[in-house]
């Protein structure tokens, strides 16, 4: 049930991302007043920073969550109970960077395809 949830809630966002992508003009950026973009180009910065950070440290406790699952799984012994949960852990950090690169690549095809159309300036 939740998987298929999450399924649709994915299909969601890309059919969002991509209609974004086919319905943003270049007369859309025509409308951003120069000084404004001047104006908004720390902030979006600043954005794109915290961004990043979060992608960048979900990523580290994400794979730090694997190596503790490798861990427990290693000093499970023969207990089957531990070596269920150690599995689980396993697949709860794969499925944790799963969402990070996930969440990467649509951050870095929205930042494009804005960057693309003059919306906003380069964040790095």
């Amino acid at each position: 049930m939740a998987r298929t949830i999450v399924h649709h809630a994915l299909h969601v966002l890309f059919a969002t991302a991509i209609l974004l992508a086919v319905l943003a003009t270049p007369a859309a950026a025509a409308d951003v007043p120069a000084g404004a973009r001047d104006a908004l180009a720390p902030v979006t910065r600043m954005i794109g920073t915290l961004v990043a950070i979060a992608i960048g440290l979900g990523i580290a406790i994400a794979g730090a969550v694997i190596v503790w699952g490798g861990i427990e799984k290693t000093m499970a012994g023969a207990n089957a109970e531990a070596e269920h949960r150690a599995q689980r852990r396993i697949a709860n950090g794969i499925t944790g960077l799963m969402w990070m690169v996930v969440a990467s690549v649509i951050v870095g095809t929205l930042t494009a395809i804005a960057v693309a159309y003059g919306l906003i300036d380069p964040p790095f």
